[in-house]
């Protein structure tokens, strides 16, 4: 997450450096720099929040997709802890019905 950070932080910056430096260079009117400023800045908020956008949609698949494999996982562990249950009810049911077929206590180990 720290990569994605530091890439919209750079892009941010090098578009606040590159409005700077066109401000410098280029002669333009107070009137047409202040025009230029303004549509620089609307248009870098716009691939921000865009930029913005896409980071939280790629979050939300992620968090959506870990949230169904824990879910699956979780169900897959719950069936088979009921199937070794089952099995461990019906090794003691055959076990009590040797015992009493040989005229045992069912209860005796």
């Amino acid at each position: 997450m720290s990569n994605r950070t530091d890439f919209v932080a750079g892009f941010i910056l090098g578009g606040l450096l590159g409005t700077a430096l066109a401000l410098l260079f280029a002669p333009r009117s107070g009137e047409e720099t202040r025009q230029q400023l303004t549509s620089s800045a609307e248009q870098l908020r716009e691939r921000a929040r865009e930029r913005a956008d896409d980071l939280l949609d790629r979050v939300r698949t992620g968090a959506q997709d870990l949230s169904e494999r824990g879910r699956a996982a979780l169900d897959d562990g719950v069936g088979r802890l009921r199937d070794a249950v089952e099995r461990g009810r019906e090794a003691i049911e055959e076990k009590a019905r040797e015992r009493q077929g040989r005229g045992g206590d069912p209860t005796e180990s």
